[in-house]
């Protein structure tokens, strides 16, 4: 019985949640969380006022950085998802983007930034050419040298595909890119759903090399194309998604395929995961056939690079985690040692709630200053260990707004994590 006292009151000090189910020696117990009135007055004056802070907005500026030689060349994740697609509708409703999320979000505690209120673009619709060049002059304003677009590909059906067949159709959008392709299933949990229910499954038929190749070659093989060394540069998100023997067959047919069409080879890239050894990651590189691993934050972060933290949670419906950014990166956890050849990335914020408050929620709220700190970091980081030809930084990401994660300008911040951006490349700080 001691024991089992001395397990809840552990399991209390812990839990963000004010209804929590446990099962202990096959006893359930429901464990409350008093919310105090004092707490719950300062929340509803934050919802209430919080939007009239203007405190930590920056204006857009009237400069445009010079690319040069020099720089690092630093490449955004880049969401298709924002425009009308037989997927959404059927799923998610007419109308269903990626705004219906963002614009829902509310906060869960005094001081939690939500809901991300795009300025600038605004609420904007990719099926619109004139919207993706607006985008592409702010991000190269700024100094973003190009975007990692999402690819949505299964076993040869596409997805969310519109946007990227305009850009490649249209030559003026002058931007260096490459496909990250996002090997997932694809769940109902987009729309805080159950990951359980599978609406497309990410499998390797026969035959799928050849059907994936010849969908992306016009890409690879446009001139705005990212290539190191004449190796188109593509992200396989997951490879350890598939089967092994299935997964190294359809990584070898993709690269004779390249081969063929008069490429040097490809230039694989996958993300560093939880359970991969950071101080080992050439195990990865070597087993799987990659080329190198890309930080992918906070993917692969969790527990170990970033500390959970316990703030005073106001839904008793939340389910998540916090995190305490500011104290990693005033420790620089992310600088570890590793045996791969590995490409650095950051964020500028992280908070689903919008897309997962009710499951499975990871709040990594940050700033533009923390954010300016990481940047530099492994910007210097790149310049000390990567060759010329292979120095790029990727920040998570352009506008991954129901997931907190956007350079693009919002309410609160204005054009901050842009002009952060903007000032580390050009060493001002």
């Amino acid at each position: 019985m001691k024991f089992v006292l001395n397990k809840i009151f552990s399991i209390r000090k812990s839990s963000n949640n004010k209804h929590n189910i446990l099962t202990i020696l096959g006893i359930k117990l429901k464990i409350k969380r008093k919310i105090h009135k004092k707490d719950r007055l300062a929340y509803i004056n934050y919802v209430l006022n919080h939007q009239l802070d203007k405190s930590c907005f920056v204006p857009k500026s009237n400069e445009f950085h010079k690319f040069n030689d020099e720089d690092v060349k630093l490449i955004a994740f880049y969401l298709p998802q924002f425009h009308d697609f037989e997927e959404n509708i059927k799923w998610f409703g007419p109308g269903f983007s990626e705004w219906s999320n963002t614009s829902k979000a509310v906060p869960q505690f005094d001081g939690h930034y939500q809901p991300h209120i795009p300025i600038d673009v605004g609420y904007y619709n990719l099926d619109n050419t004139d919207v993706i060049r607006k985008q592409i002059e702010l991000a190269k304003q700024y100094g973003i040298y190009g975007f990692s677009i999402y690819y949505y590909w299964y076993s040869g059906q596409k997805v969310m595909e519109k946007p990227l067949e305009k850009f490649l159709a249209d030559k003026t959008l002058d931007m260096p890119f490459f496909l990250f392709f996002a090997n997932q299933d694809w769940t109902m949990q987009w729309d805080n759903g159950n990951e359980k229910q599978v609406l497309h499954e990410q499998i390797l038929n026969d035959g799928d090399a050849e059907k994936f190749m010849a969908d992306i070659l016009p890409y690879m093989k446009d001139e705005r194309y990212i290539k190191i060394n004449n190796k188109p540069l593509m992200v396989l998100y997951d490879v350890q998604k598939y089967p092994y023997e299935k997964y190294l067959e359809f990584n070898s047919s993709i690269r004779k395929i390249a081969k063929d069409n008069g490429f040097d080879d490809l230039y694989i890239l996958t993300a560093v995961r939880s359970h991969m050894d950071l101080n080992n990651l050439k195990e990865i590189v070597d087993k799987y056939n990659v080329e190198s691993l890309l930080e992918f934050f906070p993917l692969g972060a969790i527990d170990r690079i970033f500390s959970q933290k316990y703030p005073k949670i106001i839904n008793p419906s939340f389910k998540g985690r916090c995190f305490d950014v500011a104290h990693s990166i005033k420790n620089k956890r992310y600088m570890y040692e590793t045996n791969a050849n590995l490409f650095k990335g950051c964020f500028t914020n992280w908070d689903n709630t919008a897309r997962k408050c009710y499951n499975g929620a990871a709040i990594y709220e940050s700033n533009p200053i923390n954010y300016k700190v990481w940047l530099k970091d492994i910007i210097n980081w790149t310049k000390e260990n990567k060759e010329k030809t292979e120095q790029f930084v990727f920040i998570n990401a352009w506008n991954e707004w129901a997931e907190g994660a956007h350079l693009e300008p919002d309410q609160k911040y204005g054009y901050a994590y842009l002009q952060a951006t903007k000032d580390v490349l050009e060493n001002k700080m």
